[in-house]
């Protein structure tokens, strides 16, 4: 069973994979605040979804795809 903390920690790490690449032109603090944004819409978006949307696959390969293609959009923004 996927529980919430496990989908955080999974958008944590893809995030930490991406934001890595983008060291070298944003700021740590950009970088930080990218990430915090992306959790804190990620915290939202669950907390509206209910058990069973929560175990569909497929549900959470687009929201996770959703989450990384807004971060990147902030990454190219800032």
């Amino acid at each position: 069973m996927i529980c919430r903390d496990d989908i955080i920690s999974e958008v944590e790490k893809e995030l930490d994979d991406l934001l890595a690449a983008a060291r070298e032109t944003l700021s740590e603090a950009a970088l930080k605040a990218i990430k915090e944004e992306s959790i804190g819409y990620t915290k939202h978006v669950l907390n509206s979804l209910t058990t069973k949307e929560l175990q569909s696959a497929g549900a959470y390969n687009r929201f996770l795809e959703n989450v990384l293609a807004q971060a990147q959009m902030w990454m190219h923004m800032r």
